[in-house]
């Protein structure tokens, strides 16, 4: 056998969760299999950063392009589906890693999985009803392999064949001896080496509510002395960010591990991977749960608050938020916080994924 093949099916979201994971186990998987070749087949609007991390990608439209565009719904699902379809057939990869959605975006990966390749699907962990929907379980059956990007299994809820389930824990871009030091992250953004910085941000870019909670924030931050707030605009902001006053604001910058040591305390979304790339590095951070049709942020936020590794802001107001962030830049909870954070994302699962990827061909 030459050199294993291995696509990677990544929709486009309201933020990078997503592609991120996916290229997070390429990552792992090219240094475990240095000769593979690895594809990536993208609608995110951010496919420069699959690009920056050395792979290459198939870029579809997203759902958002196609309606601010004025492509026909029909005209752009034949469109995607003849794209997907032929690439996949022409690459003819051993095997297909598919994270979220199953199906795909449109059902448009239901015929593929039936083809000669392997398949693999990253389960993060969902609503109950999105989770038990009889087409999601029905279509796990076509699956070679689910990896759990959590620490059990059983944190996805049911699944029809729990043998083909490995819980590898949560998946992250950066190993923990790749992280930069406090320092080192300071230089890097140019930010002063003294000094208390708040970080906020609020998922990739793609969401409206994203610029209230960066107002109020930055409203916070400028009534605490000595606070400094920069902001992470992510690169799926379409417009610039809303005018911060007195805010440093890094544009477009990504992954958030190669930056995040740089901070004493972070105010952000409680998606999937904000949350873990924060406890990972140890930053004590507030999280505030979006509403999402898929991912529950609200029980993610709550479950880390009962864990003693972070704090949630729900719903989100001024007071609050100004109460929340006031406690996570006493010194005393902050040390607390953090040792709790790093106790509870203590390993990436992102080479235990790439490992199982290559023991289906063995």
């Amino acid at each position: 056998m030459g050199a294993p093949r291995f696509v990677f099916y990544a929709v486009n979201g309201l933020g990078l969760g997503h592609v991120t994971r996916l290229v997070s186990i390429a990552r792992a998987l090219r240094r475990l299999s240095p000769g593979c070749e690895v594809l990536f087949l993208t609608s995110s609007e951010a496919d420069h950063v699959i690009y920056r991390e050395g792979f290459a990608a198939v870029k579809l439209p997203s759902k958002t392009i196609r309606e601010h565009c004025g492509l026909r719904k029909g005209s752009y699902l034949k469109l995607a589906q003849t794209v997907t379809w032929n690439t996949i057939s022409a690459f003819d990869p051993d095997v297909l890693v598919v994270d979220t959605y199953p199906t795909g975006s449109f059902e448009e990966l239901l015929p593929v999985l039936r083809w000669r390749q392997k398949n693999v699907f990253v389960f993060r962990e969902q609503r109950a009803e999105a989770a038990g929907s009889q087409l999601l379980q029905a279509t796990l059956r076509l699956y070679d392999r689910i990896l759990i990007p959590h620490e059990s299994v059983s944190q996805v809820g049911p699944v029809p064949e729990p043998t083909k389930a490995l819980a590898v824990g949560p998946i992250l871009i950066r190993e923990r001896h790749e992280l930069p030091t406090r320092a080192q992250a300071r230089k890097a953004l140019g930010l002063p080496e003294e000094g208390t910085l708040l970080y906020a941000s609020f998922g990739g870019g793609g969401d409206p509510e994203a610029a209230r909670a960066l107002t109020l924030t930055a409203q916070v931050a400028r009534e605490l002395p000595g606070v400094r707030l920069v902001v992470g605009a992510g690169p799926l902001w379409r417009e610039p960010p809303p005018t911060l006053e007195g805010a440093v604001v890094l544009q477009g910058r990504y992954p958030a591990l190669d930056f995040l040591p740089a901070f004493d305390a972070a105010v952000t979304a409680a998606g999937y991977n904000a949350v873990h790339e924060l406890l990972y590095a140890g930053i004590p951070s507030v999280f505030v749960p979006f509403e999402r049709m898929v991912d529950d942020q609200e029980k993610r936020a709550r479950e880390v608050t009962a864990a003693g590794a972070g704090l949630d802001c729900t719903p989100l107001t001024r007071e609050g938020l100004t109460r929340a962030v006031r406690e996570i830049l006493n010194p005393d909870v902050r040390q607390r916080l953090s040792a709790a954070a790093r106790k509870k994302v203590e390993r990436n699962g992102a080479e235990p994924a790439a490992r199982a990827l290559l023991e289906l061909l063995a």
